[in-house]
């Protein structure tokens, strides 16, 4: 747990951290989302609508250390231990022996990929968590013929569905496996199925007609303009014929990249090298696994449990149907489970002096991985991290009452959510906040600056957050440079000491 619990606030959060945070603090101050629906199966933000799970369980959190960092944060960490706990139930019911079940949770424990999910409010530990525990409780419903067992596992596994989108893939197909596998009875089938359509009813509404099935045609390979564009582009350069439109058609062609995103998540470069190509998900110079568990991978795949291997095969279909999911952490989170268990599994293949290297070894690669943890990655990645807007925003948020106006710049990110999160301010304020271009709460109001600004007539009774690359640009530095007729206040600078955001006024 202190791999997890330790040092949160070390990353900024970044934007869906602080959106997710800010939703939370609205349920628990007025039970509705910031946009003002009352208790959403379906949460609208800002910019898109999100799955509520991690935003309702993130609740209690909230209420007990605040909308900081922890607040946002520990129910992450908190469902990613539970998700280990599972696994080792799990795999114990299962029938894998007790040093298998043990190593499987330690690698897990050390992954990189569970590490650095846990330390973030991706919704991904929670989904894992209720996932592992619901398919728990059907095993043991449909072994020992117990209804109730059979009911909270509907209950569980509804959860994950409303926790993240590829859960609507995987949990169904995952629940074939388990029903096929263990022999359930139509009877256990049809509480399953009755309960989990009962309970998931809202969220289904919103995937066939509602903004979940929007979300998911935003990434869907058959929607996706690239792959359109392409198609077009070869049916033109010849002519439209009809060869060409065997060969480039809509189908054939998102088949076959169906096809690559799934052996691709597969991959030694994404498993066990850089990762996700967002700094985000990834440390770049540290894989999701370390390379000693490639060969016990290989070998715990020859005698494995079905029901892993199954894990295994199904995790990357749900990713895979979408255009950028051959290498999306996020979408392929649940391989991380099978994965850890098939290299527990093949530690008990080898022998004594093997073990003993592959413990060397992982040492070894679990040392660099701190190391670059907490010496290179917050510096590297700090962009990806929107470092530098807690500053910005308290800043503002401390002096705005010194000026009559306060303009902010809102096209480096969106800036209105986190001036809302960081300054705790009352999600009421917003609820009815029309969806316009610029924004203005109270007397903040956040801008698209464009070629408006002039930082050479500024004015002196407005208080200004400017960002370096959007309004600046290139390499000035408004404190060592500052304009003839401004007053720079502040700057917020990055771990190189460059500059990120300057709050500045006229003369």
């Amino acid at each position: 747990m202190g791999l997890r619990l330790y040092q949160l606030d070390y990353l900024e959060l970044f934007g869906d951290e602080v959106d997710a945070g800010y939703q939370s603090y609205s349920i628990l101050l007025h039970g509705r989302d910031y946009r003002g629906n009352l208790l959403p199966p379906y949460m609208e933000s800002f910019s898109e609508w999100r799955a509520p799970g991690m935003m309702y369980a993130m609740v209690p959190f909230i209420k007990l250390f605040g909308l900081n960092e922890w607040g946002v944060r520990t129910g992450p960490v908190f469902f990613g231990m539970l998700s280990i706990i599972g696994f080792y139930w799990l795999l114990i019911r299962l029938k894998a022996k007790k040093s298998v079940a043990l190593l499987s949770v330690l690698f897990l424990a050390i992954s990189p990929w569970h590490i650095q999910y846990s330390r973030s409010a991706f919704e991904l530990t929670l989904l894992a968590a209720v996932l592992i525990l619901g398919i728990t409780f059907l095993h043991i419903g449909i072994a020992e013929k117990k209804n109730t067992q059979i009911i909270l596992a509907a209950l569980l596994l509804s959860v994950a569905i409303y926790t993240y989108n590829t859960a609507n893939i995987y949990v169904p197909l995952f629940c074939v496996v388990i029903l096929l596998i263990y022999k359930a009875s139509f009877k256990q089938t049809a509480i399953l199925v009755v309960s989990g359509i009962l309970i998931c009813l809202p969220l289904i509404l919103q995937i066939f007609f509602g903004h979940a099935a929007e979300r998911f045609s935003k990434v869907s390979i058959t929607n996706n303009k690239e792959i359109i564009a392409q198609i077009n582009d070869y049916r033109n350069a010849d002519n439209s014929s009809f060869v060409s439109k065997i060969f480039f058609n809509k189908y054939n062609v998102s088949f076959r990249r169906v096809l690559f995103n799934y052996s691709n998540a597969f991959s030694g470069d994404f498993l066990f090298r850089t990762g996700d190509v967002t700094f985000r998900h990834s440390l770049h110079q540290v894989g999701y696994f370390y390379w000693i568990m490639l060969p016990l991978i290989i070998i715990g795949l020859m005698s494995a449990n079905k029901v892993m291997v199954l894990w295994l095969l199904i995790a990357p279909i749900p990713s895979s149907l979408t255009f950028d999911g051959y290498n999306h952490g996020s979408r392929l989170f649940l391989l991380v489970f099978p994965l850890c268990y098939l290299a527990a599994k093949g530690i008990g293949e080898i022998g004594k002096n093997w073990r003993i290297l592959v413990g060397l070894v992982l040492v070894f690669e679990f040392v660099f991985f701190q190391y670059y943890y907490w010496g290179f990655y917050r510096t590297e990645s700090w962009r990806w991290w929107h470092t530098g807007y807690k500053a910005a925003m308290s800043y503002v948020y401390e002096n705005k009452d010194t000026y009559e106006h306060v303009l902010i710049d809102n096209t480096y990110e969106p800036a209105l959510i986190r001036y809302l999160f960081w300054n705790r301010v009352d999600p009421a304020v917003i609820m009815d906040l029309e969806d316009k271009g610029n924004y203005c709460v109270d007397k903040v109001c956040f801008m698209d600056f464009s070629n408006n600004l002039d930082i050479n007539h500024l004015d002196d009774k407005t208080l200004y957050l400017l960002s370096q690359e959007k309004n600046i640009g290139g390499l000035r530095d408004l404190e060592k440079e500052p304009p003839e007729n401004a007053e720079v206040l502040k700057t917020v600078r990055n771990f190189y000491g460059n500059s990120v955001f300057y709050l500045v006024k006229g003369k």
